[in-house]
């Protein structure tokens, strides 16, 4: 499920009470700051909230997005502004044009999409299984690869380096730390990352072999040679990127048998 379809924000309590930037604003920017990652939850581009045509009426585009938030908000258009102004200064927001970001919840977003993607892949290979199965054909494990990554959520915290990403557009070198966050995230040995990450950017993945990724790395961390009790024969994070190991088969033991047919006279 994509992060603007849940029920809560995703907020980083330390780095919000710690946030340098976010200090030097006043309480009342601050109030009208958590109003708008509010909003920002709900975009249809996570973490961004866009200024439609019908709102550009003004030279200053600060007043234009403070008449846009003024009827979801309970602030007057000038308490607005003077919020804006402040948070756009201190770069706590970020303002391009007819585009207001957070650029910790647009990077959120973007795993936010990868992971959703991967678990549809999951949900496909699982339904074929099923129909396979129904035929009688030797039934391949279903994998429920959106479970098994939100999972590594709640055992592996992670950060996000602060580097720009644009809104509306990403070029594969913007990419690759968001897709490296997802598989960091997920892998359940987290050793040499600085090799690891040198390894992934000589592979240069795309969204869809990220998917497979995920989703093998799901698979392995069912079976009882990647179990928690047994951590050590996880290869290296660099060793399984470079050996492509998510194109390993599963232990034979961690294969389901072969479901037996029986014909009735």
């Amino acid at each position: 499920m994509a992060l603007r379809d849940q029920p809560y924000i995703p907020l980083y309590v330390q780095d919000f009470m710690t946030d340098e930037k976010l200090n030097e604003c006043s309480a009342e920017s601050t109030g009208v700051y958590i109003r708008i990652m509010c909003l920002m939850h709900k975009s249809q581009e996570y973490g961004t909230i866009l200024l439609q045509q019908k709102y550009q009426q003004n030279d200053s585009n600060t007043k234009n997005f403070a008449y846009k938030l003024l009827r979801h908000m309970p602030y007057d258009v000038a308490t607005i502004e003077r919020a804006l102004h402040e948070l756009v200064n201190e770069e706590v927001l970020h303002l391009d044009n007819n585009v207001l970001s957070q650029k910790r919840m647009v990077k959120d977003g973007e795993l936010s999409l990868i992971r959703a993607n991967a678990g549809k892949k999951g949900g496909q290979q699982t339904s074929a299984q099923a129909k396979q199965a129904a035929n009688g054909v030797a039934n391949i494990p279903a994998n429920n690869v959106a479970k098994s990554v939100a999972s590594t959520e709640d055992e592996y915290e992670y950060e996000i380096e602060d580097e720009d990403v644009s809104v509306n557009s990403k070029t594969k070198k913007d990419i690759y730390p968001i897709l490296f966050d997802a598989f960091w995230q997920a892998y359940p040995k987290k050793v040499g990352k600085a090799d690891a990450l040198k390894a992934f950017a000589k592979l240069k993945p795309d969204n869809e072999l990220m998917q497979t990724i995920l989703a093998a790395i799901a698979q392995w961390s069912k079976t009882d040679q990647w179990s928690k009790d047994n951590r050590q024969y996880v290869p290296m994070p660099a060793t399984y990127i470079r050996g492509r190991r998510w194109e390993d088969e599963l232990p034979q033991q961690d294969k389901p048998k072969e479901r037996k047919i029986v014909m009735m006279n």
